[in-house]
């Protein structure tokens, strides 16, 4: 959990499978998508540090067009010290329809010194099948699908984009069910103030939003506390951009944290992106 972490720092409303909605399902935000919906095709990038005294690693991450998708590639990687402590490196294409803001598919890829995980999730309506593989540096590999009945849900990358469409009011409050890899959670994000902060050289105004993990169990759908994360920050940049300028993260493994370094905007064929060929994850046989 500490690697998914690693690449977390930047950072409901169906059936379920006992035919009853969970009791949470009440709490989920249905808003529908804000005045902040465009989303410029461009590529960022960030420095991650830990406890506020050595940078712990890097990650990218691009926004492009693909037809009636966006496609988004994320990348993060340990780097220097921390990484003769810890290597880490890991890749995740997330295609969402552009209309709606909701996921289709989901490839991530995350190795470290003993394994690599490779996780694709199909999101379906009412439920998401998750394919997961393992390959251990020594061993044999094994993989599994396994199906959360509650749909739709978002992606890590959807809710940031849901979220970011809203007017995100001091107070405001939007709670939904997040799928970032292979389990899903019920993430709450809370705008708590109006501050600034200093990016490249310059002041900028930024909205402080405090985020609030619970696991939600994938075959009961019953929700218990998420131990490994005690509090976590994001600063939003006020304006029409919308971006994660910083993230704070306090774990079960010290104080992360991820401050963006660079944006480039896109245009033309760089803007522009294809989706997977294959985008279906074939679900268990009962």
């Amino acid at each position: 959990m500490t690697r998914r972490l690693f690449l977390l720092i930047v950072l409901l409303s169906s059936v379920c499978a006992h035919g009853q909605a969970p009791g949470w399902a009440k709490d989920l935000t249905k808003a529908p998508l804000g005045p902040y919906l465009n989303v410029p095709p461009c590529e960022l990038t960030f420095e991650l540090g830990w406890n506020n005294f050595i940078t712990a690693g890097k990650a990218s991450l691009s926004v492009k067009e693909a037809g009636s998708y966006w496609r988004a590639d994320a990348t993060a990687s340990s780097t220097g010290f921390a990484r003769t402590l810890w290597k880490y490196d890991c890749e995740m294409t997330s295609i969402i329809e552009r209309t709606t803001i909701q996921p289709r598919f989901l490839s991530h890829s995350e190795t470290d010194s003993a394994e690599n995980c490779r996780y694709r999730v199909s999101f379906e309506p009412s439920r998401a099948v998750t394919e997961t593989t393992i390959s251990p540096k020594k061993g044999a590999k094994s993989t599994s699908t396994a199906i959360c009945p509650y749909g739709p849900m978002e992606d890590l990358l959807s809710v940031i984009l849901y979220v970011r469409s809203q007017a995100l009011t001091p107070g405001q409050k939007v709670t939904r069910v997040v799928q970032p890899w292979d389990k899903p959670y019920l993430t709450t994000f809370e705008v708590l103030e109006r501050e600034t902060l200093e990016f490249g050289g310059q002041k900028r105004p930024c909205i402080k939003v405090s985020v609030k993990i619970r696991k939600i169990d994938r075959g009961t759908l019953v929700l218990s506390s998420y131990k490994k994360m005690k509090t976590s920050t994001i600063w939003i940049s006020d304006d029409a951009l919308r971006l994660p300028i910083e993230m704070h993260a306090d774990i079960f493994v010290g104080y992360m944290s991820a401050r963006m370094t660079g944006m480039k905007m896109l245009s033309g064929k760089d803007a522009t992106a294809t989706v997977p060929g294959n985008m279906t994850v074939k679900a268990p046989a009962n």
